[in-house]
């Protein structure tokens, strides 16, 4: 299916020090006229599924009009990437639910209001907490976005038995991508040989949630485990960028990620790859192709 990502804007009220778009923190928020321009494009040549993202899209002044002029112009599939902080308000989770299905991705990384201020930079632990609360209240969709990096590693068990308690029933694990982080790469970027082994605990031990794995190599994952990745890019996905270009999700995967020894591995078209950094960081002797099912 044919998908659109516009990205609102860069502005976020948090400040997470290993946000992937902080080296556009600055640029200014895309125009409302520009933003419909793509959006009715994209409707006139048949697309149906609109990823509203920033920055933190639900700070946008433009954000409600855009959901209006999307339904309008006939967008079937919404979603919405968000930190949830302004979930917080229990008004705007009821307005949202007035536009239909809405699949929500709430970013949250960190166990406790300590961490969310060291990381996230910002006291919006407890926002997103009953944001959190909030679209479970209202029976909305959505799903729990947790960054894996080396200051969550251990937290990451804990971390679950929370949010089952709160009645969170999809978790998205997506292996940090680092590249903003080059002077503290090591700091932040775990081994996949390391992460994989705590995912794996987690599930097991949670089958009565719904797992899944973003940017994790089958060959590191294992065959056993690889039902639980996401599917691969949706190469019919496009992302209005800082400068108003659409880039095909192929142009910005060749862009991100490259296939060390995969040229033989049977599940190569399944696979994302490895970030380029965590190869000129860590070599590639963790990625053996698999030959045989």
């Amino acid at each position: 299916m044919k998908e659109l990502d516009i990205k609102v804007g860069y502005q976020c009220n948090n400040a997470c020090v290993f946000c992937l778009s902080k080296d556009k923190w600055h640029l200014k928020e895309f125009s409302f006229e520009e933003l419909q321009k793509q959006i009715e494009l994209f409707a006139e040549s048949g697309g149906k599924k609109l990823l509203i993202s920033g920055g933190e899209p639900l700070i946008s002044k433009y954000f409600l009009n855009l959901l209006i002029f999307a339904k309008r112009k006939g967008i079937k599939f919404l979603i919405i990437e968000t930190n949830g902080r302004m979930l917080f308000y229990e008004e705007m989770v009821k307005k949202l639910k007035h536009f239909g299905p809405i699949r929500f991705l709430v970013s949250f990384h960190f166990p406790n209001d300590k961490l969310y201020r060291k990381y996230n930079r910002s006291n919006g632990f407890y926002q997103t907490m009953q944001g959190i609360r909030n679209l479970i209240k209202h029976n909305c969709n959505f799903t729990i976005n947790i960054v894996v990096m080396k200051p969550n590693l251990r937290y990451l068990k804990n971390m679950v038995k929370m949010l089952k308690k709160e009645g969170v029933k999809k978790i998205q694990y997506e292996f940090i991508n680092g590249g903003t982080l080059m002077n503290d790469y090591e700091k932040f970027v775990p081994r996949y040989s390391d992460c994989v082994t705590v995912i794996k605990e987690i599930i097991k031990e949670n089958r009565d949630i719904r797992i899944t794995l973003n940017e994790i190599p089958v060959c590191v994952l294992g065959k056993k485990f690889k039902k639980y990745l996401a599917p691969c890019i949706n190469l019919k996905k496009s992302t209005l960028n800082a400068v108003y270009r659409l880039m095909p999700a192929k142009e910005m995967k060749s862009a991100q990620f490259t296939f060390p020894n995969c040229k033989s591995c049977i599940y190569k078209s399944l696979c994302v790859g490895v970030a380029k950094e965590y190869v000129q960081t860590y070599g590639i002797k963790e990625f053996k192709p698999i030959l045989k099912k």
